[in-house]
């Protein structure tokens, strides 16, 4: 997920079945996606997985 200064804020990471062929041509109506804020992931790195050594590679710019 892009917003609109072109920063990563966000994983994709599902979708219902309609969203199937936006991989081919763009329909707006039935597709629906299922993402995650770019915060969460970082919590969940530190947290849950205890990953602080990929949480620093990611933050630090």
């Amino acid at each position: 997920v892009i917003n609109a200064q072109r920063e990563a804020v966000g994983l994709i990471f599902d979708g219902n079945i309609e969203m199937l062929p936006n991989n081919f041509l763009y329909r707006s109506t039935l597709p629906r996606a299922v993402s995650v804020h770019s915060a969460a992931i970082i919590e969940a790195l530190k947290k849950i997985y205890e990953a602080n050594r990929v949480v620093k590679e990611l933050l630090d710019h």
